[in-house]
């Protein structure tokens, strides 16, 4: 679409032009009676033709939040675009008006009317709940946007009343012990970190600031009982200046004589914080993380730096390389990472042989130890796919890995993988794993159920589509 040459703009990650709204969705198998609520997934879908289709870069399109809507046995289907600020600019004029906050366009962008936004907040990374609203966000600005529940049309802006400044992360984590929803809030400009925490009701029950004496990009992050964990890896960001994305330039920056990464601990209750030394690494997603004693526990993803050189631009390699040449970034592994904080030693194992990525655990779990963990892989790759092929479920107790692959004659593509506990489950495993597929053979995506507990077997149910679903990000299951 718009270019042959960009891979962002094709087959799975081709936008969808149109916004349905279909009941009674094909449903092969059955549906576990007592799934009654939705999916919803968000990913990058480009409305207008971007200023540079070659550079187009996959974390930039306009966001798009799908849903699966499940009740008795029975699903529906709704998507429709974010409408944030910079795309209602854009939709008054007919085109795109704003660069790529990380595919460099290499040219300026044009003059926008008044009272534009500086650049375009996409609003495409995650969905969650909170205070009783369906939030779809992004990860540049101090807003998330509030959606309808079930139409998805978008209802205005949700900015925890204006009390931050900072770019609030699109990876909020819940913990169910507390029943703390986990924010923080990054200053690259100010060189600043807040960590804070909601209630139920949105409402901010703790405030952590901290200096930062980097500028990092910072996706996710993670929590223990007492702790929020902080990886950063080489790439710096500055979405908000002047000089990067209103000019065509990204707002990824990679310096490499700089490559070592650092960790920062801050205490949940107290502020105290501590910073810690690491290697040339990017962690991605955290699956989740736990205290032993004196020692953290990490479970994630991890891209290792590699070929380093000059004049590497992150935005041609990261997460998947859009240009043919050597990747500074190797492609995603399973870690688990142990911080001893009596030592202040760092180590790390790879788990399996395989390439993944979406890691998710049963949510309930987060914060304290866990025994699986889900995720969107790469395992014996069949043909010439491309992206995942698999989903893998991982047991940390025996280091055994069971695959998915949906279709025993050829890959099909998974998304993020998310898993809801029967009601009353009392075993870690007992529930479900949601997630969205797309099929080459078909062009068009389904919604896959499977049993967690007997997790390359048969699915329980596959409900499809006629259409594909542009390969996204991430997403939630809010129950009814």
């Amino acid at each position: 679409m718009w270019t042959n040459k960009n891979p962002f703009l094709q087959g799975p990650y081709e936008p969808l032009v149109n916004e349905f709204q279909i009941e009674n969705v094909h449903v092969e198998g059955e549906i576990p009676r007592e799934l009654n609520g939705a999916l919803y997934r968000t990913g990058g879908n480009q409305h207008f033709k971007p200023m540079n289709p070659d550079q187009f870069h996959w974390f930039d399109g306009d966001g798009m939040v799908h849903a699966f809507f499940l009740r008795d046995g029975k699903a529906s289907y709704a998507n429709r675009l974010v409408e944030t600020d910079g795309l209602k600019v854009e939709r008054s004029v007919g085109h795109a008006l704003y660069n790529g906050i990380l595919g460099g366009s290499g040219q300026p962008q044009p003059e926008l009317p008044e009272g534009a936004p500086l650049i375009k907040s996409v609003a495409g990374i995650n969905v969650i709940k909170l205070a009783g609203k369906v939030l779809t966000m992004h990860e540049v600005d101090s807003f998330y946007y509030e959606i309808d529940a079930h139409n998805l049309d978008t209802l205005g802006k949700f900015d925890f009343g204006g009390q931050f400044k900072g770019m609030i992360t699109a990876h909020s984590h819940q913990d169910h012990k507390t029943g703390e929803t986990l924010f923080f809030s990054l200053d690259n400009e100010r060189k600043e970190l807040e960590y804070f925490s909601t209630n139920q009701q949105g409402e901010i029950v703790c405030r952590q600031k901290t200096a930062m004496p980097i500028t990092p990009w910072c996706h996710d992050f993670t929590f223990t009982e007492d702790f929020c964990v902080f990886f950063f890896g080489p790439i710096s960001f500055f979405p908000r200046s002047k000089d990067y994305v209103p000019k065509g330039k990204s707002a990824w920056l990679f310096d490499d004589k700089a490559v070592n990464g650092k960790v920062l601990l801050i205490h949940r209750k107290t502020g105290q914080t501590r910073w810690f030394d690491i290697g040339p690494y990017t962690v991605g997603h955290y699956l989740n993380s736990y205290q032993i004693d004196d020692k953290i526990i990490v479970d994630a993803t991890v891209q290792n730096l590699i070929n380093i050189r000059p004049g590497i631009r992150p935005e041609n390699f990261f997460p998947f390389p859009l240009v043919d040449e050597p990747s500074p970034f190797s492609d995603p592994e399973l870690w688990r990472i142990v911080i001893d904080l009596k030592t202040g030693n760092i180590t790390h194992d790879r788990l399996g042989d395989f390439s993944a990525e979406f890691v998710r655990p049963n949510e309930l779990f987060y914060g304290r130890k866990h025994r699986y963990g889900y995720m969107a892989g790469v395992n014996n790759r069949r043909g010439d796919s491309k992206g995942f092929n698999c989903t893998i479920k991982y047991d940390y107790l025996t280091g055994a890995s069971y695959f998915q692959y949906l279709n025993p004659d050829y890959d099909m593509l998974p998304g993020e993988p998310i898993f809801v506990p029967k009601k009353g489950a009392t075993v870690e495993d007992d529930g479900y794993v949601l997630q969205v597929w797309y099929d080459p053979a078909r062009n068009a995506s389904e919604m896959v159920i499977l049993a967690a507990d007997d997790f390359d077997g048969a699915p329980l149910a596959r409900i499809k589509l006629d259409h594909h679903v542009p390969l996204g990000f991430h997403g939630n299951w809010i129950a009814d």
